[in-house]
């Protein structure tokens, strides 16, 4: 009895949590974004190109652009996600 009410426990936090964890940010790797778009994705000097002389982008302005913060250290852009 005593592992069945810890098992329901368990289901009902889980089942709590899910709704915030909606509520939270997603972090995508910038080389994602890149290729997503169609490009190619240089992480020594964290660049995109997307080809076809549109110009060589920043990992960070590719995450502005979605509207995200980037982080250098993780080469990661953080977006809010929806509330």
């Amino acid at each position: 009895m005593g592992s069945r009410k810890m098992l329901m426990t368990t289901a009902m936090v889980a089942l709590l949590a899910l709704p915030l964890a909606a509520c939270g940010s997603a972090k995508v790797r910038t080389s994602r974004l890149c290729t997503a778009a169609g490009g190619t994705y240089n992480p020594s000097d964290k660049t995109c190109d997307p080809g076809a002389n549109k110009g060589v982008k920043q990992a960070k302005q590719i995450c502005d652009a979605h509207g995200g913060v980037y982080d250098t250290v993780l080469d990661m852009c953080e977006m809010p996600g929806d509330k």
